[in-house]
């Protein structure tokens, strides 16, 4: 959560932890599969190549199955790849947020 240093001022951050990013999954064509979300999650958590794609923690998924887009929030300060079909084909993350207490 954001905190306030005093009355006047606000600070950017959260209490998530030292980073917390939200993306956006989109299928480029047809709809995505629970299959193809688990998979995502999967290899989000695993990570698959260091520097480029990183694990990290899925914290949470918001949305509908079947609907794009669907939101991932993932915390962990590794990289997360946004080159479509990185973690499964046809599928393409999208920052939407980042809070991160550096």
């Amino acid at each position: 959560m954001a905190s306030r240093t005093n009355p006047a001022n606000a600070i950017v951050g959260n209490g998530l932890g030292p980073r917390t990013r939200i993306f956006s999954v989109n299928k480029g064509t047809g709809d995505h599969t629970q299959s193809e979300v688990n998979e995502l999650t999967t290899k989000l958590s695993a990570g698959i190549t260091k520097g480029t794609s990183d694990a990290v923690t899925v914290a949470g998924i918001a949305g509908t199955i079947g609907t794009d887009p669907i939101y991932v929030a993932v915390q962990g300060t590794g990289a997360v790849s946004t080159t479509g079909g990185h973690y499964v084909t046809d599928i393409t993350l999208a920052l939407v947020a980042d809070f991160d207490q550096a």
